[in-house]
């Protein structure tokens, strides 16, 4: 099963599934049948613009859907509608033709459209010649072989004269009646078969050479053998299939001398309404299904009737959530329709290959091992000779949180200085080498019509990081848009944030940068497209917030409650909260949809905290709970508050007051002595101070001071998807507080005599 990889995907969405996240087609393309000659247009529309709108055809001569052949369409500049022109010539064959809509890696497929080239074809008509006698007086009737056309043709009866002209008779139905027939009906008779759409008529090659006489009293019997009038099945058996919105009519065939009393029959129901020679049921259904039978003084012939019915699926598809390396189970219901349709599972506009750990059955599908490229839209397709149904999933994949140490070429080149901004161990320097383990891949969830949660992962070894950044940039159109980065430096233990102020209907892209203690930084991988769609989207339940329980004088245990009752399933919990004193934003953190309580860690001592959490899909997030409080516990090494009552002040002895004289002079003398040192050094640098004080870090810094190596994220991983090929962050630090400052211009700076760049 060739699936595309994704992180952490989606996959939910007959349509009831893709309504849900609007990911639906407003128009299919439809079936037609055009003569030789006609130019035919195909026309399909998404809800949702796609990144594209692709077609494809394959020639309608199997029941395999394989072998697609990719072929170019017209899109608009919306990218919600596209349409194909297709020239029927000699050579065009009977074919499908599909349109599909691409959002990122993940597509979804239409129903097919069948163009059919109106014709009439004879290759199963054969030169046979029939020679019927009937009895005198009798109600005669005959049926010609039917040729394969598109749409069925339109019999007619003649009858040759004695000048060798045909005379055209009157047959409504195709079906010659001649009702008490006497020896001027013997004769030669034949049929013309006509198809109304390209006005093509040819003479079938079947001749029936009927001799009516005189029989005296012969036995009973059917002027026709079966194969004229129905259809033989692979059992033998004697079938009439009924179009949808066509009528039945039977006709009993059954000569004799005197002419024999004709009964019909439905199984058990011997009362039907027939008149002597034929049946009509009018608007022919389902219900009206089973075995008629004409009976005839002890002879009987029986149809198996039935009324053709393009697919349709009982009950719907619904979305499933599955952990990376578990089974995960799809079922689509129940195809009918008659004929039986044939089930095809198709998954990103791919046959799905069964076998090794794959089966697939008419309603369900059975996935043994799921991984990343499992996830995304499963559908189930059902289709016969009338059309197709399809109903579809959304197979989503939780992946297993691993260390993230192997990148591909997509990892950003990053600028780091020719030397390190600081030695820490001469010695064994291997001890300390700064080895820069970049965050994970991001896995992006929707918020809202404007905000999306970004959420990532690290595995902490390396070099110690100091925090992270988020960078994300708009890429609908595959546009050159700079990376924009966040402000917020959010904190290590941290890893999930929230992204507010984007466009609906767009397209971004996220990354995560982590700033590490020797100044340098190191981007991780930017994610996949992710559209973000405007609303209308299912939530999942909000979870029930029970319990929050300080533990610590740093953490709080959280223990909740949450089900699905029938609804949306929930892939996770985010979880907010933020020290009650506080009016700023509430910190975030993610968990599995498997859990139901943390322990929330790194927070402050004696601090009370509001909680509350809401359940999400990568669709929707639910309601928040209800928001519950609690405080950490007090820090043990606190300082405690002394109860006890100062000692009374007693007189001083001599020898005391000798001994306190003693140790001011001496502080007195150490004092004078460390003022001369330090006027001592800064005489000798006057210069190097003006120096300092005149340059761009010197005097304008506001008390503040700049570290002498800026933290430059130079390179791009959308450079080779034809991104800019340079985005640069200063992360600010060594906040000093003081209102000058010593630095050391002999540091390495490899941007010292660059040219001057822009800091995002």
């Amino acid at each position: 099963m060739g699936l595309p990889s994704l992180m952490y995907v989606i996959i939910g969405i007959a349509v009831p599934v893709i309504a849900e996240i609007e990911m639906d087609f407003t128009k299919y393309p439809e079936s037609v049948t055009a003569p030789v000659g006609d130019k035919v247009t195909f026309e399909c529309a998404v809800r949702v613009p796609g990144e594209k709108l692709t077609w494809r055809w394959r020639p309608d001569d199997d029941l395999e859907w394989k072998d697609w052949n990719n072929v170019d369409g017209i899109n608009d500049k919306d990218s919600v509608s596209t349409r194909l022109v297709v020239q029927v010539t000699e050579n065009t064959p009977t074919a499908l033709y599909q349109c599909m809509a691409w959002y990122g890696s993940i597509s979804v497929v239409s129903i097919p459209a069948r163009l059919t080239i109106a014709k009439v074809d004879l290759s199963k008509n054969t030169q046979e010649r029939r020679v019927l006698t009937a009895p005198l007086y009798n109600t005669i009737v005959l049926h010609c072989k039917e040729p394969r056309s598109e749409p069925p043709a339109r019999l007619s009866w003649w009858k040759e004269t004695s000048k060798g002209l045909r005379k055209q008779l009157e047959t409504p139905y195709g079906v010659l009646v001649i009702n008490n027939a006497t020896v001027e009906d013997s004769g030669t008779y034949g049929c013309v078969a006509t198809n109304d759409i390209s006005d093509q008529t040819i003479d079938l090659p079947e001749r029936t050479y009927l001799k009516v006489q005189h029989e005296g009293h012969a036995g009973i019997r059917f002027m026709e053998t079966e194969d004229y009038v129905g259809t033989i099945d692979k059992d033998g058996v004697l079938t009439m299939p009924v179009l949808p919105d066509n009528s039945l009519r039977l006709w009993c065939g059954a000569v004799g001398t005197p002419q024999p009393r004709v009964t019909w029959s439905k199984g058990t129901d011997t009362n039907l309404p027939g008149k002597t020679n034929s049946l009509v049921v009018e608007n022919f259904t389902g219900e009206h299904e089973g075995v008629y039978s004409c009976s005839a003084n002890g002879i009987r012939r029986s149809w198996k009737v039935i009324a053709l019915q393009p697919p349709h699926w009982e009950g719907s598809a619904g979305s499933v959530n599955a952990s990376e390396g578990s089974s995960a189970h799809i079922s689509c219901g129940v195809p009918h329709g008659q004929p039986a349709p044939v089930v095809h599972w198709i998954f990103n506009a791919e046959l799905i290959k069964t076998g090794k750990g794959i089966k697939a059955t008419d309603s369900d599908l059975y996935i043994d091992h799921v991984e990343k490229r499992h996830a995304g839209i499963v559908q189930c397709f059902a289709c016969n000779a009338l059309g197709c149904a399809y109903d579809a999933a959304m197979l989503t994949v939780v992946p297993v949180q691993i260390s993230d140490q192997d990148y591909s070429a997509e990892t950003p080149k990053i600028h780091i200085p020719s030397q390190s901004p600081k030695r820490h161990n001469k010695k064994n320097p291997r001890k300390h080498k700064a080895v820069l383990i970049p965050p994970s891949r991001p896995n992006v969830t929707r918020l809202s019509d404007e905000s999306v949660m970004v959420s990532w992962s690290h595995d902490n070894h390396g070099l110690q990081i100091q925090f992270f950044k988020v960078q994300y940039r708009e890429v609908t159109n595959s546009s050159n848009i700079q990376w924009h980065t966040e402000n917020y430096e959010i904190p290590t233990h941290i890893h999930s944030f929230q992204i507010d102020g984007l466009m609906p209907d767009k397209y971004y892209k996220f990354r995560i940068a982590a700033v590490y203690s020797n100044q340098d930084n190191k981007l991780g991988r930017s994610s996949g497209k992710f559209f973000l769609q405007r609303g209308g989207f299912q939530s999942p339940r909000a979870p029930v917030l029970d319990k929050a329980t300080s533990l610590s004088p740093h953490s709080i245990q959280l223990n909740w409650t949450w089900s699905a009752h029938g609804g949306v399933e929930a892939e996770g919990f985010y979880v907010y909260y933020r020290a009650v004193s506080s009016a700023g934003a509430y910190e975030k953190v993610t968990v599995g949809g498997h859990e139901r309580s943390m322990v929330m860690a790194h927070l402050a001592a004696d601090t009370a905290y509001e909680l509350k959490i809401q359940a999400y899909t990568a669709q929707a997030p639910s309601d928040f709970s209800a928001i519950l409080m609690a405080k950490t516990q007090r820090a043990l090494n606190a300082a405690s508050t002394s109860t006890e009552a100062p000692p009374k002040e007693e007189e001083s002895a001599p020898g005391t007051l000798v001994t306190a004289g003693g140790a001011a002079g001496a502080a007195a003398l150490l004092l004078i002595l460390a003022v001369t040192f330090l006027l001592c050094r800064r005489a000798k640098r006057p210069h190097a101070d003006k120096e300092k004080g005149a340059g761009p870090e010197g005097g304008a810094n506001n008390g503040y001071l700049p570290a002498k190596v800026p933290i430059t994220i130079t390179a791009n991983p959308m450079h080779g998807e034809g991104g800019d090929s340079g985005v640069e962050m200063s992360f600010l630090h060594n906040n000093n507080c003081g209102n000058t400052a010593s630095t050391d211009d002999t540091l390495p700076h490899s941007r010292k005599n660059g040219p001057a760049r822009q800091y995002v």
